[in-house]
């Protein structure tokens, strides 16, 4: 497995996907941002509570997770999601912020708690008309209730912008993250938005927060990032009392924080990251591009070099086991080709995706389907198999060598009319020693137009955790709510 590590003379070697982000190409990609001029900043450690990662839907996500994270906020709260709608997760955000600035107004210094809102898609309309500029559009305090905010008077004690960014034609923002007081993160795959889809929220902490701060003062912060007086770096500045975190959608308990507050109230509980040894990690920038660079004719073009598209690639030509994908769709050309070649490897490769998810989006921004491509990679997995016929199957393990195709698993979340109607969760782990999680699907929107951002964690005790947390919602080790597509061939009976 590549390591992340930035290799010096005495460590370990430099990362593969790290020089293919100093290639020509690359450099004119991302000379623009903070890593183009050394791409192994994008390289930090993190203490990962992998066991406290949550699951549920959107609104789950939100009431046991985000919002109590939002209420523990001393200084600043950062939240960008992407889609921004009417949905029971907004209501309960606009009601948090009510209780935030009720409680901001016993602030010892007068000081009011800076909140920052960003998004990306609201409407039709608002894309269509929406500014060009890098500095977005920032909504006026009058129109803070046409997004479902509260009024300026009522959130007075707070120091509040909201500011939308989205570049036509098919260039959303699409990201989802929270970082509180500049020491703490959320990485949710849920929107502010109805959709009761299968998502999840992995909290973070340490070095890797400063550079997910620095993606964000990029794209949105700009001149709007003052210094903060938060306590010690990388500690929090009140007692941490440890209490059950209440609904937990798992029906786990967890570590919580509570911060008392000069009102002798207490802000409802966060979950925290346990004390762990840090683990290796790389926060993975995609900026958008507006060329969609169509070819629908000739050979797919090739993805935009950016950190999360090179490492990706480079994550799946180098797997040695096996790669499992979780992603909502599957249009993504150039990850296409490299399962095709894994696979051609001996890499068992196994898929969870969905049947019929947003199609009209996936034709304009890729010209075909989920389905269409999972049939077209079956067949040429079938070829591989017929042509190397039942007698290489037996070929020895001990020479080191895969003269067979690896074992292809494809399957369909079955949706659920009472919980899930799809599943939204991005997750991607290479033998089970790093896992990716983030906002970008496996689709050729994510790959070449919208802006995404993912974390890759190295480690395995942290992949089985979170993997189990993803597992178990999908029904334990038989995956219950996965439909998975039969076939009865060469090699049929192989397991990653």
């Amino acid at each position: 497995m590549t390591n992340l590590h930035n290799g010096q003379e005495e460590g370990p070697p430099r990362a593969a996907w790290l020089d293919r982000l100093t290639t020509p190409r690359s450099v004119k990609e991302n000379k623009a941002h903070f890593w183009g001029k050394d791409p192994s900043c994008l390289i930090t450690n993190s203490d990962v509570a992998a066991e406290q990662l949550t699951t549920g839907n959107g609104a789950d996500i939100y009431e046991t997770t985000i919002l109590p994270a939002l209420e523990s906020a001393e200084e600043e709260i950062i939240l960008v999601t992407c889609f921004w709608a009417r949905s029971v997760s907004l209501e309960r955000l606009s009601a948090t912020l009510l209780r935030i600035s009720s409680n901001a107004r016993f602030r010892r210094d007068g000081s009011k708690l800076r909140v920052r809102l960003c998004f990306s898609s609201r409407s039709f309309s608002q894309k269509l008309f929406h500014t060009s500029s890098p500095a977005g559009k920032t909504y006026p305090p009058s129109r803070w209730q046409s997004l479902g905010l509260p009024t300026p008077e009522a959130i007075q004690n707070l120091d509040l912008e909201v500011k939308s960014l989205f570049f036509l034609p098919f260039s959303v923002m699409h990201p989802k993250f929270v970082i509180i007081d500049r020491k703490r993160a959320l990485l949710p795959s849920c929107n502010v938005s109805r959709e009761s889809w299968f998502e999840c929220c992995l909290p973070v902490s340490g070095p890797v927060v400063a550079t997910l701060l620095d993606f964000w003062r990029e794209i949105w912060g700009r001149n709007d990032l003052p210094s903060l007086e938060v306590g010690d770096s990388g500690q929090d500045s009140y007692p941490t009392t440890l209490v059950s975190a209440p609904n937990s959608p798992n029906g786990r308990n967890g570590t919580a924080s509570t911060k008392p507050t000069d009102s002798s109230t207490t802000s409802s509980p966060v979950l925290i990251a346990h004390p762990s040894t840090p683990l290796t990690t790389a926060l993975l920038p995609s900026p958008h591009h507006r060329h969609p660079r169509f070819r629908p004719l000739i050979h797919p073009s090739s993805p935009p070099p950016t950190p999360l598209n090179t490492y990706l690639i480079d994550l799946f030509s180098t797997a040695r086991h096996y790669i499992r994908l979780l992603t909502p769709n599957l249009t993504s050309p150039p990850v296409l080709h490299a399962l095709q070649s894994a696979l051609t490897r001996g890499i068992n490769v196994s898929i969870i995706t969905n049947r019929r998810l947003m199609v009209l989006e996936q034709l304009l921004t890729a010209g075909t389907t989920t389905e269409v491509c999972i049939w077209k990679l079956r067949r040429r997995w079938k070829k591989m198999l017929s042509s190397r016929g039942p007698s290489t199957f037996s070929a020895s393990i001990e020479e080191g060598r895969h003269p067979n195709p690896g074992v292809l698993h494809v399957g369909y979340f079955k949706p659920e009319e009472k919980r899930y109607q799809r599943s939204h969760v991005k997750c991607t782990i290479v033998d089970g020693e790093v896992v990716v999680l983030g906002s970008g699907n496996m689709d050729r929107a994510s790959w070449y137009t919208s802006q995404e951002v993912g974390v890759a964690v190295e480690g395995r005790d942290a992949v089985r955790e979170i993997w189990g947390m993803i597992e178990r919602e999908l029904g334990g080790e038989k995956m219950e709510k996965v439909e998975w597509l039969r076939f009865k061939g060469f090699g049929a009976t192989r397991s990653s």
